[in-house]
C-alpha cells in the first residue's frame, strides 16, 4: 500500500501535553515517509475554562483549530495532507475517543459537544458520518464503554510512557467485531512515526476517512 497517514497527533499549539509545534510536527513527518497526518488535539470538558468561563463557543472552536490551521500552512507546497480531528473526552469518566471525519463547519454548529454524554454524541455523529475510536482503551483509568456507542478502538497506541496494553485492546476489538486503527499518539519527539495506517487511497479530505477506515482497506503500520 502506498500512503502513509498518521492517525493520532497532537500540537503544542492546542494540547497542553503537545510538546512540538505544529510546523515542525508536518516537517517530521515529511522525511519520515509519511503523506498525511490528522490532527487529533485534545477537547476536553474543562478546556474552555482554560481561556474565560464566559467565553463563546466561536472563539474556544477558533483556539482548538489553531494547531489543525498551523498544519495545514506549514504543508503548503510539500504534497502531504493535514487532515482534522479531535481526541474528545466527555464528562462522565477519562475516556478518550479519536473523532475521524470531523469538519470545520461540524464544530462551529454543534457548541459544547465536550458537555454531552457518549450516548449523546454518538448519536450525533451517526448522523454527521463521523467516526468514534476510544483511544488506548486498556490503559489504566479507562472504562470499557456500551460497544454499540463507537465504532472502533485504537488497538495500536504508539506512546512509549504508557502501557497501553495494546494487544488486549486488539483482543477487544475482535471481540466485537469493530474498527481498528494505529496511532503515534505522537506529543515529543520520542514518539514519532511510532503508528499509523497504509492505504492505497490518497485521503486529501477528512470527511474521505470514515468510509475508509469501515471499508478496512488499509493496513496497520505496527501492531499489537
Amino acid at each position: 500500500m502506498s500512503y502513509l497517514y498518521e492517525l493520532h497527533c497532537h500540537t503544542a499549539e492546542v494540547s497542553g501535553c503537545g510538546k512540538i509545534p505544529a510546523a515542525e510536527v508536518v516537517s517530521l513527518l515529511k522525511e519520515n515517509e509519511h503523506h498525511g497526518v490528522v490532527i487529533t488535539d485534545h477537547l476536553t470538558p474543562n478546556d474552555i475554562d482554560k481561556y474565560d468561563n464566559n467565553i463563546k463557543w466561536k472563539k474556544f472552536v477558533d483556539t482548538f483549530l489553531h494547531g489543525y490551521h498551523s498544519a495545514k500552512q506549514a504543508a503548503i507546497g510539500l504534497d502531504f495532507d493535514v487532515l482534522l480531528g479531535a481526541e474528545i473526552r466527555f464528562p462522565q469518566n477519562n475516556n478518550d475517543y479519536l473523532l475521524y471525519g470531523l469538519t470545520e463547519e461540524f464544530l462551529y454548529n454543534n457548541a459544547y459537544i465536550n458537555h454531552l454524554s457518549l450516548n449523546e454524541f454518538s448519536k450525533i455523529a451517526a448522523a454527521e458520518n463521523i467516526v468514534i475510536i476510544q483511544a488506548h482503551p486498556m490503559r489504566n483509568g479507562m472504562t470499557i464503554v456500551n460497544p454499540d456507542f463507537i465504532e472502533g478502538y485504537e488497538v495500536y497506541n504508539g506512546n512509549a510512557r504508557h502501557d497501553s496494553r495494546n494487544n488486549i485492546a486488539f483482543m477487544l476489538s475482535q471481540h466485537f467485531n469493530k474498527i481498528v486503527t494505529s496511532g503515534s499518539d505522537f506529543h515529543q519527539y520520542e514518539d514519532l512515526a511510532r503508528g499509523g495506517i497504509f492505504t492505497d487511497t490518497r485521503i486529501t479530505d477528512a470527511t474521505q476517512l470514515p468510509s475508509l477506515l469501515r471499508s478496512g482497506d488499509y493496513e496497520l503500520k505496527c501492531t499489537p
